[in-house]
């Protein structure tokens, strides 16, 4: 009893920890809709310094396999090309992701996938800043559509699950690093 006790008091400190104050995973409308909030112990300056830096980012998330810079046709905006690679059961798949990323100072950085260059039909994602007196509250939204089928009881249920767990360990791996470049 004790130890059973022990495990479920270490797990809610755990959870408490690593987890955000609000994940929400679904699927609608043949979009997966990602939404975020939580608060992350350092200045937007270096929270944006992560999430701007496409080698860093690789770094958020371990089925993240690489993260480089493209040439892009407009000079003031960042193409990023990614290749992600995570497995659901049986089902793996490498999956290239192009963006255009575009930072508007510490407050909000914007992402536009680039459909034609990428493994997915539609994506958009917002990182937004607000700093509050000793942490930064990061709402984080996205959407995605996929251009591949997947069996519909991963889609609605395997994968939004999967989705949400690689959601909260990029929040951990955030808070991590950002507590880094602050000090």
């Amino acid at each position: 009893m004790r130890f059973t006790l022990y495990v479920l008091l270490c797990g809610l400190n755990v959870y408490a920890i690593a987890n955000p104050a609000d994940v929400n995973v679904r699927y609608a409308d043949d979009s997966y809709h990602f939404y975020a909030k939580f608060d992350v112990e350092a200045p937007p300056e270096h929270i944006m310094e992560v999430i701007y830096d496409h080698e860093i980012i690789a770094d958020l998330n371990p089925v993240i396999k690489s993260s480089e810079r493209i040439e892009s046709p407009d000079p003031s905006t960042k193409r990023i090309r990614t290749v992600i690679r995570d497995c659901i059961m049986f089902f793996c798949k490498n999956i290239v992701r192009v963006e255009d990323v575009l930072r508007h100072d510490n407050q909000k950085l914007e992402a536009f996938l680039i459909p034609m260059l990428s493994d997915l039909r539609y994506g958009y994602t917002v990182w937004e800043l607000q700093p509050n007196l000793l942490s930064t509250t990061v709402i984080y939204t996205a959407e995605i559509q996929i251009k591949f089928w997947v069996p519909p009881f991963i889609r609605s249920y395997v994968l939004t699950r999967k989705f949400k767990k690689r959601v909260l360990e990029s929040v951990a791996r955030l808070q991590e690093i950002a507590k880094k470049s602050d000090a």
